[in-house]
């Protein structure tokens, strides 16, 4: 099962539900962001995998275990503590506001979703990923050198237009 199958079916699809809601759509237009949101998380989370000692702290920061509490208790999604722990997530994926918010401009393009409803969900799309990853190896031995890991993770349908402009915020990284 791929990385957005995974959020999307997070804690029985409870996750998609208490998201959509916090930010006012149906379950089908939140599956459409989230299917450009996650693989733009996934590409980041790729890019950090690939630079020196970024595998390493992925892997902690997936070990601590702090996140799978968004898949256990989706209500916590809608949480001002959610909301800061997410916006950290996409400092560390993303590397800068910028990006995020071309990623934002992005999917709202391609859904039609408006710009300030995908910056509401970012964060808390980015934590529930997190937390579903965390959620999906739980009880896996993790190591530094766990390609099988890493691959699980990252396996994701790829977009090519988002890859496009990933390719073009590149250089905000």
């Amino acid at each position: 099962m791929s990385l957005l199958s995974n959020v999307i079916s997070a804690g029985k699809g409870v996750v998609l539900k208490e998201l959509a809601k916090l930010v006012g759509l149906s379950d089908e237009k939140a599956i459409s962001a989230l299917s450009l949101l996650v693989p733009a998380l996934s590409k980041g989370l790729d890019r950090n995998a690939a630079e020196q000692d970024g595998l390493e702290s992925l892997l902690g920061v997936i070990k601590s275990g702090s996140h799978r509490e968004y898949v256990d208790n989706p209500e916590t999604l809608g949480n001002t503590e959610t909301v800061a722990d997410g916006n950290a997530i996409l400092s560390h994926i993303f590397g800068s506001k910028d990006v995020s918010r071309q990623v934002a401009g992005f999917v709202s393009g391609r859904t039609g979703i408006n710009t300030e409803t995908i910056k509401k969900m970012l964060p808390v799309v980015a934590a529930a990923t997190l937390g579903t990853i965390e959620k999906d190896d739980e009880g896996t031995p993790v190591s530094a050198d766990d390609g099988n890991l890493l691959k699980k993770l990252l396996s994701t349908d790829q977009d090519s237009g988002l890859d496009t402009i990933l390719s073009l915020v590149k250089g905000l990284l």
